[in-house]
């Protein structure tokens, strides 16, 4: 047998083995390397549908801006109206029923936002315009109102005009109500140094202003929502659209003056920007597509390295092992020894080479076919590993030679005693296809370092021990010639 054959062996499954790490390896990195891709798939989707997005909201804004410009004229022209009214009565300091009604009638003419004008003295209403539908309001206290005195009030603290709403109104439909503090203009003095007169009302019709603004065209391709009452901004609460629009991410919102306060103008676009949904699907769909199939590859081949692990741990075993009571093979054997030697070297103890032949079986052979025999060889390798030390080796070698190695021993008296129990158990009746059968077994023992120190030098002093006591009758054990005086001990185990 050739010293190097355990390497050459140990060093073929080495390579299977790293084949196999690699295989193992290649799927993980194709798996993870598919993932990457198909991440970057999407990601690259997701930046080009944003990319779609920021030019649909910036066109949303270009849009929106107009409409936020058109809202604001609409509505700066309707409060600015009435500034004749104002400045008549704080220069003049009244106005009668019919001057009023003549402005107003004029005014009314001119701008159809302006439900009604309403002046009120001392913040009580005393003339309105028209007064057909709204003879309720003449008497009506402002400052006092339940309702609208909370304006009136901030109109007082300010002295500002300011703007409520919009609110419901008696005679029904929504309102801007704008209310404009009058102070009195002394001769020779400065406008508004004057006492507080009273305030001028005028309702400003909400659902024309959004009209004109063109808030309400058919046509827009916006979904649209003001918040703000009151001119309250960002903190005031939403009164035209849809309420979700604040809360969305990809709504354009816009800032809208309204005398000395704002509201807030959101819009979403009502259709995603041409190619964003395809772009989303298809991205996604490619991306998942992608993910699917280097997992589905990465799980096949690691499933093949799985295979192949388990045909390697055959091969492995059919390399080292007897095929058919996997029992150590010689290749195995040679391994073994050489690390037992390299401890006994180490530890200064010694080591034992039993070989062994059986007696009587080629009778089972030939009486009971193949498989009868090797029923038997199983059933005696059963027998010797169930003797022997977990750190020792039992090797089959030949059809019916067995060698025993063993790992740790004190003298030659141990390795002999070994053999004769050795003996002794494969002595016992043996019972195959319901036959009992007694078998018997020539043992040769050899010991490392005192008959030889290579494995090949052992078995062959060990076989030509085993041959001495072969058919010899009650005499089953020898050891080696010692290489020195040339003697030989044999022993003797009866049988039953």
């Amino acid at each position: 047998m050739p010293d190097d054959a355990y390497n050459v062996v140990h060093s073929q499954l080495g390579a299977r083995m790293r084949l196999e790490l690699r295989q193992r390896w290649m799927s993980v990195g194709l798996g993870l390397l598919g993932l990457i891709v198909a991440g970057l798939i999407i990601v690259v989707g997701s930046l080009f549908e944003a990319r779609l997005q920021e030019r649909g909201q910036a066109q949303a804004l270009s849009e929106l801006s107009g409409l936020r410009a058109r809202l604001e004229g609409e509505l700066n022209g309707a409060t600015n109206l009435t500034a004749g009214l104002v400045a008549e009565v704080a220069i003049s300091g009244r106005i009668g029923p019919g001057r009023f009604a003549q402005l107003a009638r004029e005014l009314m003419q001119s701008r159809s936002l302006l439900r009604n004008i309403t002046l009120a003295p001392d913040n009580v209403i005393a003339m309105v315009y028209p007064l057909a539908g709204n003879e309720a309001a003449v008497g009506l206290d402002l400052l006092n109102h339940p309702i609208q005195g909370a304006m009136t009030r901030r109109m007082l603290e300010t002295g500002h005009p300011v703007l409520a709403g919009p609110v419901e109104l008696v005679q029904g439909g929504l309102a801007l109500i704008h209310r404009v503090p009058i102070f009195l203009t002394p001769p020779g003095g400065a406008p508004r140094s004057g006492r507080y007169w009273g305030l001028m009302s005028t309702p400003i019709n909400f659902d024309r202003l959004l009209a004109d603004a063109g808030l309400l065209d058919p046509d827009l391709h916006l979904a649209l929502a003001l918040r703000g009452v009151d001119g309250a901004g960002r903190d005031g609460a939403v009164f035209w659209g849809r309420a979700d629009l604040f809360d969305r991410a990809d709504a354009v919102q816009l800032e809208v003056r309204v005398l000395d306060g704002s509201w807030v103008l959101a819009a979403v676009p009502l259709n995603p920007p041409a190619g964003a949904t395809e772009v989303r699907w298809w991205s996604r769909v490619v991306g998942v597509l992608c993910a699917v199939f280097a997992l589905l590859l990465s799980w096949h081949m690691y499933r093949t390295a799985r295979q192949l692990e388990s045909t390697e741990q055959q091969v492995r075993h059919l390399a080292l092992h007897d095929s058919l009571t996997g029992l150590a093979n010689r290749v195995l054997l040679e391994g073994r020894f050489r690390q037992a030697v390299e401890s006994a070297r180490r530890e200064g103890h010694k080591l034992a080479l039993l070989y062994l032949d059986l007696d009587d079986f080629k009778p089972i052979n030939d009486q009971y076919g193949h498989e009868a025999g090797d029923h038997a060889l199983r059933t005696i390798a059963g027998r010797m590993e169930g003797l022997m030390r977990q750190s020792d080796t039992v090797a089959r070698v030949g059809g019916d030679e067995f060698v025993i190695l063993l790992n740790k021993v004190s003298s030659l008296e141990d390795a002999f005693t070994v053999g004769n129990k050795l003996a002794a158990a494969l002595a016992e009746p043996l019972q195959v296809d319901g036959h009992g059968f007694e078998l018997g077994a020539s043992i040769g023992v050899a010991v490392f370092p005192d008959h030889a120190a290579a494995l090949y030098d052992l078995m062959r002093l060990a076989d030509q021990a085993m041959y001495r006591v072969k058919g010899r009758v009650g005499c089953r054990v020898a050891i080696a010639c010692d290489p020195v005086s040339g003697d030989a001990v044999s022993g003797e185990v009866g049988r039953n």
